[in-house]
């Protein structure tokens, strides 16, 4: 007998499973900074926009360990080079919110969704002549950590805070915060958008001012010409009408959503002093940008609180009339034609689902209607009689939905349908409080036809729920005493 060996070598065999259990850990492992919230964090929080599935898991940014020696490739630093969470690469000065923090100590924050076992936390900062309008490199941050925490190979808890002193630095910056997993070959990446507080003086007639963030700008969706936009602002009694500032879209362009916060962000620069919008600057100043905004107010002001409310020009709803749609329709050969027109003065486009008595949707589709009246004909297959229903939906200025309800018949003339007239009071269980001697009603289970009894048989017809159905009509196990087949 030939004695049959494995084809790994022990070494080979013990690497293989050590990566196994590396890998399947790893999956477990996962973590962000809450404070001050990260770039993925703050796409999560809605203050960071346009950042694709990381919104729904900042937690996930992982790559492989130990940068700056290895890890991700420069320019995919901030997505820890995993292609579905590109969008956080991004770099411009003007692209992810900021964080407002000053030099010296600070705190850091993480939130685990899954602790594991650590090495360290470690965290860099860009350097001081770094350009915000590149690609995030390793020459654009500091190659030492300036804050190192040993993890001591244990568990943290869910939610662990670290003392770090940041550097001396101005105006906006990234701090890039590393956690290197114990026990895989991985690290968890999160950048950190901050605006460092300097010395700089951004309104000669207010001497040593300082802004605070009270608010965001942000490029949420396209307006349309008459939309408004408005930027309200708050202190601890509430909002201060007289501050509010707004503009009015004129043209599709100024509309665009990284236009029309560069417009607003302007107006309130012009119309106030102790407020701003747009990007603070290393001198201190707050500049509008395309695009995301941060809303300001001095710190000696009262305000608070920033809030931009979208006022959109209301316009009549979307007309569309139904025409032609019947009360009944007759199943052929197990489908159902539902026909009827829809008629328009615009150029619109009509959804519709129907509905079964399950509310299982059961057809659907679209149709386009311009200044015209369109046909429109829905194929239900595997047509059941019984109640339907049928939702059209038009979206032009806003939503307008309408509602029908019609039913399904079986045909009296199908062969296959044993000469019955297909005419019934109710189909099962649809009123069965209100069934009575000589009561018909079709059982949509099988498409026939049942009567109820006379008295004293005709008490039974009634006596039905969803759990206890003895005398459902062809169905129950005494549905004889109840029912004659028609």
């Amino acid at each position: 007998m030939i004695k049959q060996h494995s084809l790994l070598s022990p070494q080979l065999t013990k690497i293989a499973l050590i990566s196994s259990l590396f890998i399947a850990q790893g999956v477990m492992a996962h973590g962000y900074v809450s404070s001050p919230e990260s770039r993925s964090y703050k796409c999560k929080l809605g203050h960071n926009t346009n950042c694709g599935p990381v919104q729904w898991e900042p937690q996930s940014v992982e790559g492989l360990d130990r940068y700056s020696e290895s890890g991700p490739a420069d320019g995919k630093i901030a997505s820890a080079g995993l292609s579905q969470f590109s969008q956080l690469d991004e770099q411009t000065a003007t692209r992810w919110h900021k964080s407002s923090i000053k030099p010296g100590p600070n705190k850091f924050s993480w939130h685990f969704t899954a602790n594991h076992t650590t090495r360290d936390w470690r965290y860099f900062i860009t350097k001081s002549d770094w350009n915000p309008n590149q690609a995030l490199t390793r020459s654009s941050f500091e190659a030492i950590p300036f804050c190192a925490i040993d993890g001591n190979q244990s568990r943290p808890p869910v939610d662990v805070t670290h003392d770090c002193n940041v550097p001396e630095r101005s105006g906006y910056h990234v701090i890039l915060a590393v956690w290197d997993v114990g026990d895989t070959v991985n690290s968890f990446y999160q950048a950190i958008d901050v605006n460092i507080s300097g010395k700089g003086n951004p309104d000669p007639d207010i001497p040593d001012a300082q802004w605070q963030d009270i608010g965001d700008l942000n490029p949420t969706m396209n307006l349309q010409s008459g939309d408004m936009v408005k930027a309200r602002f708050f202190n601890k009694d509430g909002e201060q009408a007289n501050l509010t500032t707004s503009i009015t879209i004129n043209s599709p362009q100024e509309g665009q959503k990284n236009n029309w916060p560069h417009l607003l962000a302007t107006e309130i620069n012009n119309q106030h002093k102790s407020l701003a919008a747009g990007q603070l600057g290393k001198d201190g100043k707050v500049v509008p940008a395309m695009g995301q905004n941060n809303i300001y107010a001095l710190k000696t002001s009262d305000i608070r609180r920033a809030e931009v409310q979208i006022v959109k020009d209301q316009k009549p709803d979307p007309q569309v009339n139904v025409g032609g749609l019947k009360d009944s329709y007759v199943i052929q050969s197990n489908e159902a034609n539902v026909d009827f027109t829809l008629t328009s003065t615009e150029k619109l486009t009509v959804d519709y689902i129907v509905f079964d008595k399950n509310n299982a949707q059961v057809a659907f589709g679209s149709t386009a209607v311009n200044n015209s009246t369109e046909s429109v004909i829905i194929n239900i297959k595997n047509a059941k009689p019984g109640n339907y229903t049928l939702v059209l939906k038009t979206k032009a200025f806003s939503l307008v939905q309408q509602t029908y309800e019609f039913k399904l018949v079986n045909d009296s003339t199908d062969p296959g349908d044993d000469g019955k007239d297909g005419q019934y009071d109710y189909s099962f269980p649809e009123g069965v409080s209100n069934y009575k001697a000589g009561t018909k009603v079709i059982q949509p289970k099988n498409g026939k036809i049942y009567q109820c009894k006379p008295f004293p048989y005709s008490g039974y017809c009634k006596q039905w729920t969803s759990t206890s159905n003895n005398f459902e009509p062809g169905v129950g196990s005494h549905w004889k005493m109840a029912w004659d087949e028609k």
